[in-house]
């Protein structure tokens, strides 16, 4: 290997790193640098962690069911043991409160937890519940959100849209008053900075201490609904459950804390960033004006082309090799999403939005077999009605022309993002 490659595939291996701890700088087109992983180290093994960013492995890590790869050993994975030496006392402590947290939720069980929590929650996420309980108000609030935010008659910041839209819908899913909103969205944003990190020390006690408020929040929230006999839907679903012993309270508040996370979070990014990449293409804009008819392929095609979480751990139950690469036992193993949403050897011309492409669907943003996304139905229903009416009631919508600054880690999302909107 020559000098020049040995370089160029250090920095390239730089870039990976800083990705991965969520460097804004990187985090405005990390794509080139994801493409690269695939193409130069598509097994990259460095230490204890090994990082795969191929559709193909990518998709074998997500369709797992916990027999070669595990979610709950993460938490005691050999990088999270050293974040917990290598943070101070009060650092430390406040990761393993935050680990204790996050692998009572269901996307870090194992069999036999997940099947048996998973069928407990399951039916209010069932498409025919969703339609009926939730398809009206999802509608409602699009409309009378972007009437607010057309209101000032020019340029909005549509990402607060964005984050408002998903976590008043899940106020009307969890029963949480309007007013209380922005205050569990302040906590959630301090967990999803903090998401899959094992190198802040600040970031783990920060989500420490949101979590302590979101956790004591919720067990209000369901104790006054209990009380008053009001509670619907996935509360109504999680206190049966409970009370039948089919979950713990510890699971079914964790399930509640997931719902709050994922369901805002995520959807946002989908939310925002589709919007943006959408606006960025003019020619696909304006297709989807002409023919609405396609948004729901769209949303598939942004799912693909936006990958609203880039990444995801994993813990390797055994050794094996993958590519000629040993993994070994309790190695982490991080499936990049957002290099296998865009691998040419499943998609054509995988760098381009298309939202008339006929391989979407094999995108593998909303998780596989037994872990696929319980929410994904609800997210595709918020995003095929927001694109759906942003096309009809603002056709001639453009970004504003700004450097965007972007924050997050797997989470990747844009701190602000001005449009106009214009019919």
């Amino acid at each position: 290997m020559s000098s020049g490659t040995s370089a160029g595939t250090e920095a390239l291996r730089d870039d990976v790193r800083a990705l991965l701890a969520g460097d804004g700088g990187r985090l405005a087109d990390p794509y080139p640098t994801w493409n690269r992983l695939r193409e130069e180290i598509p097994v990259w093994k460095q230490g204890d962690v090994v990082i795969l960013s191929r559709h193909e492995h990518v998709h074998q890590l997500l369709g797992d069911n916990n027999i070669l790869y595990s979610r709950q050993g993460t938490k005691t994975s050999a990088r999270y043991e050293r974040a917990k030496r290598e943070f101070g006392p009060h650092g430390s402590a406040a990761f393993g409160r935050v680990l204790d947290q996050e692998f009572h939720q269901l996307v870090r069980m194992d069999p036999p937890d997940h099947p048996r929590v998973r069928r407990a929650v399951q039916p209010p996420f069932s498409a025919r519940n969703l339609a009926r309980e939730m398809q009206d108000r999802v509608s409602e609030r699009v409309d009378r959100n972007l009437t607010a935010l057309a209101a000032g008659g020019g340029e909005a910041d549509f990402k607060k849209f964005a984050y408002s839209l998903p976590l008043q819908v899940l106020g009307d899913l969890l029963g949480i008053p309007i007013d209380d909103l922005d205050m569990v969205h302040s906590w959630a944003q301090k967990i999803a900075e903090n998401k899959f990190n094992a190198d802040s020390e600040k970031a783990a006690v920060e989500a420490d201490e949101a979590y302590r408020h979101l956790m004591t929040y919720i067990d209000v929230l369901v104790a006054r609904q209990r009380a008053s006999g009001s509670e619907t839907g996935l509360v109504a679903a999680l206190l049966d459950s409970e009370n039948s012993g089919a979950v713990s309270h510890e699971e079914a508040m964790a399930m509640m804390a997931l719902m709050i996370f994922a369901g805002h979070e995520t959807t946002s990014n989908l939310l925002a960033i589709g919007l943006l990449e959408l606006l960025r293409h003019p020619d696909q804009w304006d297709l989807l004006v002409a023919e609405p008819e396609r948004v729901p392929a769209a949303v598939e095609e942004l799912l693909r082309f936006v990958t609203p979480a880039h990444f995801l751990p994993y813990v390797a139950k055994e050794g094996r090799e993958i590519d000629g690469v040993a993994v070994e036992a309790g190695d982490t193993v991080i499936g990049v999403l957002a290099a296998a949403n865009r691998d040419p050897a499943v998609f054509a011309r995988p760098d381009e939005l298309d939202i008339a492409r006929s391989d979407s669907r094999a995108h593998v943003s909303l998780g596989l077999g037994p872990h696929f996304c319980l929410g994904a139905g609800l997210a595709r229903m918020e995003a095929t009605a927001l694109f759906g009416t942003i096309a009809r009631r603002f056709p001639g919508a453009r970004p504003v022309e700004a450097d965007l600054r972007w924050g997050g880690r797997s989470l990747r999302t844009p701190l602000a993002m001005p449009v106009r909107l214009l019919g």
